[in-house]
């Protein structure tokens, strides 16, 4: 097989635009739909996940070809390798799947993608989005995925006829399509971009998280400047950090269109123990230094120059059968990789500056909870949403505290006060899911990210107050989950349990400074009765009295 063309060519079979090159090696394919995670709103996140795994049940474990399916942010993919008759087989399965999903094995397919979900770990990527977009579109990652706890049957098929239509589909293969491929799938609508907005954000920020090195996210409109300035970055960056510095192996760079317009841009890198301050200080720089001065000439020459000759590796009609058919899927033009390397190359120094001038104004820096915020750049916060005012909920362990935390609840929302300084409030109008335990107790996520959990074991009278929220609120926000507890806000010791405490959870420390007030009182009470004067005729009997009442109020602060 001669080298690729960089063209490629554009057929349809039953409806289904089809993309094809000549790659070498087996003939792959992948048939996609503009379906994702940015679809789904938080009470029955995962369906999407629960339709692809639903449709590919029925092959088994194994084939004598590869095959597989996965969701992104906006697509879900079908992926195969194999013969052309393997190919065509496959996808001709998928394609009657889709339209009669197995619904008697979702109940276990639940159980299977609730584990699977289980053992994996949140990552800088997913605290990046949830941090930018909340509790809706990308910041769903950072969830569970709700919906595998109740979604019904009738929704799943609703879902897979909605979405999974030939006009909403795309198939690429690195071959001529086989003369018997046949994609059963039926009529619909191509969807439009799900068109989820960003928080509204005081920008440039940083966050603090349980991360094991630091990076930097943005949004800013799509353009080949923009891309090659983030790649350049991060080039620089592996530089200055692996190979001068020696304290971190990698740098990630990132580029996802997030729709026609808009492009989120990331860059993460990891870091040895104890040097992470100094790789955020340094990606702040990096980004400074992009958005001030651009790339020079020669960075953006060797850029596009590394980009054409990658064209002429075996894996690339690969990477530009996928790069058009997500364009197309998104209802964008094709593009030509000649006019791409075209593009790459009218790229200035000053236009990549300025674009990345334009992204810096977004940005949200990320870094371990015990590294501070770099010069210059706040503390990230969430958007203010005004407390409630109401009925009160008081702690049950309210006298621990001498500004003890409470929960307010009205007809409009939820606030948890946990100090003066501290509150978070999620209104019904913002409200994206209300979680149901199977302890009696609720937690309400609200549309910026925020949590605010209700457990009746932890609030005086929180029951009722609990079932006057429930009918308030939408029942579509409802999550049913009967098998797990409800969070508690104050994690409390166990009484019981802790070192230190003795007779009724009292603490050790404060049965010793209890016993050193009445010893003084004791003393003060015997002075006042051996001294020759009559009682009550000198200080002695005043500060006794001033010691019984500064006793009184600490005896009720600690019992």
């Amino acid at each position: 097989m001669g080298a690729w063309n960089r063209e490629v060519n554009v057929t349809s079979v039953d409806g289904v635009p089809v993309l094809w090159a000549d790659a070498p090696g087996p003939l792959r394919a992948t048939l996609m739909f503009r379906v994702g995670h940015v679809d789904e709103k938080l009470p029955w996140s995962g369906i999407t996940h629960l339709v692809e795994h639903l449709t590919l049940f029925p092959l088994g474990p194994k084939r004598e070809y590869e095959f597989n399916g996965a969701v992104t942010t906006n697509r879900t993919m079908f992926v195969a390798a194999g013969t052309p008759a393997d190919i065509t087989g496959y996808l001709s399965h998928v394609t009657a799947s889709l339209a009669n999903l197995p619904l008697d094995r979702a109940a276990t397919e639940k159980t299977v993608l609730l584990a699977e979900a289980s053992s994996r770990s949140l990552s800088a990527g997913d605290v990046m989005f949830n941090l930018r977009f909340g509790a809706r579109g990308c910041g769903l990652y950072r969830y569970k995925e709700f919906g595998l706890y109740h979604v019904p049957d009738a929704w799943i098929s609703a879902w897979s006829a909605r979405y999974f239509t030939r006009d909403n589909a795309v198939l690429w293969l690195s071959g001529p399509p086989p003369a018997d491929l046949h994609l059963s799938l039926p009529a619909g609508q191509k969807m439009p971009d799900a068109g989820v907005a960003p928080l509204p954000l005081t920008l440039p920020a940083y966050a603090q998280a349980p991360v094991g090195g630091a990076g930097v996210s943005m949004v800013a409109p799509r353009s080949t400047a923009l891309a090659m300035s983030t790649s350049i970055a991060a080039a620089r960056l592996l530089k200055r950090l692996r190979y001068d510095k020696g304290i971190a192996y990698s740098v990630q760079s990132g580029y996802m269109p997030l729709d026609h317009e808009r492009a989120h841009i990331s860059l993460w890198t990891d870091a040895q123990q104890g040097h992470a301050a100094t790789v955020l200080n340094d990606t702040v720089h990096s980004m400074y230094a992009m958005s001030t001065e651009g790339p020079a000439t020669e960075e953006l020459a060797s850029e596009a120059a590394a980009f054409a000759h990658n064209l002429d590796r075996d894996e690339a009609p690969i990477a530009w059968l996928d790069r058009t058919a997500v364009r197309m899927l998104n209802g964008e033009p094709a593009q030509r990789a000649t006019e791409l390397i075209a593009e790459m190359q009218s790229v200035t120094t000053a236009s990549a500056r300025d674009a990345m001038a334009a992204a810096l104004r977004t940005a949200i820096y990320l870094g371990p909870t015990d590294v501070p915020a770099p010069g210059g750049i706040h503390l990230y916060a969430k958007p203010a949403v005004p407390p409630v005012q109401g009925p009160v909920l008081p702690h049950v362990h309210a006298k621990l505290w001498k500004r003890p935390p409470h929960i307010t609840y009205s007809g409009d929302g939820v606030t948890l006060t946990v100090n003066p300084e501290e509150r978070i409030t999620v209104r019904y109008d913002g409200c994206e899911a209300v979680l149901k335990y199977g302890d009696g107790g609720i937690c309400l996520v609200g549309y910026e990210g925020s949590l605010v959990p209700i457990n009746p074991a932890e609030w005086v009278q929180a029951a009722p107050a609990v079932q006057q929220i429930l009918q308030v609120v939408s029942p579509q926000l409802s999550v049913p989950m009967p098998d797990e507890k409800t969070p508690v806000v104050m994690d409390l010791p166990n009484p019981s349990a802790s070192r230190g405490r003795r007779g009724g959870g009292i603490p050790l420390d404060r049965w010793v400074g209890l016993g050193i007030f009445a010893l003084i009182g004791i003393a003060l009470l015997a002075f006042a009765f051996t001294q020759g004067s009559r009682v009550g005729a000198g200080p002695p009997v005043i500060s006794l009295l001033i010691w019984g009442l500064i006793g009184f109020r600490i005896l009720r602060r600690f019992l």
